[in-house]
């Protein structure tokens, strides 16, 4: 599989089209980024609907991301790359995200993250209560925070202490703390 030739036909088939690596994304994102992901694997390449919150503190993940249901994996030789292209674009998800539509918005992020699994990873309820921050509801975030570093990843702990601490300070502190992490982020992706 030829990722350049992949990639070039990506972006020639979707207006505004982002790249970094594996992950194609909308160019008109605020908050959330949202497209698709080409996982290559020895064997061929798994296809992901790809969402990823820009505040999230570990970096790019594909946690709030799914694979594409049904046959979410191409075997290295089963297509030509103009296939691979074709198939991934047909795909209702893929569409979706590169639809004319509105890019994600938190709202929808959150939506996301309710209807699915991902709550059930504490790391996620982090991030969850990261976005309520961003959407104005301090008060029911601030409850979320002290409740988690019990069953939180050692690693995230600190990153909770931090926004606990900032939105004590009140929401423009928390906010900027949260800027701060988007902007890292936007470097891991190439984009600032």
């Amino acid at each position: 599989m030829n990722k350049r030739l992949i990639s070039r036909l990506m972006h020639e088939r979707v207006s505004g089209l982002r790249s970094s690596g594996v992950y194609f994304f909308r160019g008109d994102f605020e908050h959330v980024l949202s497209g698709a992901v080409l996982e290559y694997v020895p064997r061929g390449v798994y296809i992901w609907d790809f969402r990823f919150p820009l505040f999230d503190f570990f970096g790019p993940n594909l946690m709030y991301s799914d694979r594409l249901p049904g046959s979410a994996f191409i075997g290295k030789g089963e297509m030509s790359e103009e296939a691979i292209v074709d198939y991934v674009m047909a795909s209702p998800e893929v569409q979706n995200a590169f639809g004319t539509g509105s890019p994600m918005s938190l709202d929808e992020f959150v939506q996301h993250l309710l209807q699915s699994n991902a709550l059930l990873n504490p790391h996620a309820r982090l991030i969850h209560a990261a976005a309520l921050i961003l959407l104005g509801q301090e008060l029911r975030t601030a409850d979320m925070l002290d409740e988690l570093p019990p069953i939180l990843h050692p690693s995230d702990v600190p990153h909770c202490h931090l926004l606990r601490e900032s939105l004590r300070q009140g929401p423009e502190a928390a906010r900027t703390l949260l800027d701060q992490v988007r902007e890292k982020n936007l470097r891991a992706f190439g984009l600032a």
